[in-house]
C-alpha cells in the first residue's frame, strides 16, 4: 500500500492511554485492592485496538483481581469514555461515579 494514501483516524491515542492509566489507580484506590497485573500490561491492552480502524465497537479490557476476577472496563474509544462492568453491583455504581469524569 502507498504511503501516500494510508488512511489514519484521528485519534486522541495518549488522552486514551492516560484515562486507563488513572482508571486503573482510581479503581484500585475506590476498592481497596492490588490487581493481578500492572498499570503498563493493562494500558497496554488497548493498542490493538487504537492500531484497527474499528473504533467504533466498545472494547472491554479485562482488570482482573483476586477479590473481583470478573472486573473489566469498558472503553468507548471514539468518546474516550470509560464504564466499569463487573458483578457487585453496588461496588459497579461507586466505580463509574468516578470513571465517567474521566
Amino acid at each position: 500500500m502507498n504511503e501516500n494514501y494510508k488512511i489514519e483516524l484521528d485519534i486522541d491515542r495518549d488522552r486514551i492511554k492516560s484515562i486507563l492509566r488513572e482508571a486503573y489507580r482510581v479503581c484500585g484506590d475506590t476498592l481497596g485492592l492490588e490487581f493481578n497485573i500492572t498499570v503498563d500490561e493493562f494500558v497496554s491492552k488497548i493498542n490493538p485496538h487504537l492500531e484497527s480502524n474499528r473504533v467504533t465497537v466498545p472494547v472491554l479490557l479485562s482488570l482482573p483481581s483476586y477479590s473481583y476476577p470478573d472486573m473489566g472496563i469498558e472503553v468507548n474509544i471514539r468518546k474516550k469514555k470509560l464504564i466499569a462492568r463487573m458483578e457487585n453491583r453496588k461496588k459497579r455504581i461507586i466505580l463509574n461515579r468516578y470513571l465517567t469524569k474521566l
